[in-house]
């Protein structure tokens, strides 16, 4: 606070505060690069709280289908499938975190996604039947749809701005 003094009369002036915070606005945030963003999925494999960027995420999920698309097509077999398992984890803690990021429920990601993969372990066999180019029940229809429209809603949820 800065006192002035003039004939008759004092006067007050208050100097602005200017206070520094550690927090990130999407203003202020930097896009990461591929190697950030690899070393963030690793590092926050099961962290799910705080939030991804787009940059972060779309980097996440193209080094997911690189991986997964080299073993399927160089190993195969139960290597790829292990593989897959593996990076379920951190795919989904960077997709629940990235669904924060955009304000929306991360339960429209939990919810949907467990269907998808619990669903066939459910229904055990008879899902294999039904996956054969022989046989296409209305059940499996109807999955399927269920399944590109998740997709296609988490597409666009990871693309949408942050909210904070």
């Amino acid at each position: 606070m800065v006192v002035k003094k003039s004939n008759k009369k004092i006067t007050t002036r208050r100097t602005p505060r200017v206070t520094h915070t550690a927090s990130v606005t999407p203003a202020n945030r930097s896009m990461i690069g591929f190697g950030t963003a690899i070393s963030n999925f690793w590092n926050k494999y099961f962290d799910f709280t705080g939030r991804a960027t787009r940059a972060e995420f779309w980097f996440g999920l193209l080094f997911v289908f690189i991986i997964n698309w080299l073993f399927a097509m160089f190993v195969g077999g139960i290597v790829t499938s292990v593989v897959s398992v593996i990076l379920f984890i951190p795919m989904m803690s960077l997709a629940i975190r990235r669904f924060r990021d955009a304000g929306i429920s991360v339960w429209l990601y939990i919810i949907p996604t467990l269907l998808i993969y619990v669903i066939p372990l459910v229904r055990g066999a008879a899902w294999y039947r039904m996956m054969s180019f022989d046989y296409i029940s209305s059940g499996m229809y109807i999955f399927s749809l269920f399944f590109i429209l998740d997709m296609v809603f988490n597409i666009v949820v990871a693309c949408l701005p942050s909210k904070r």
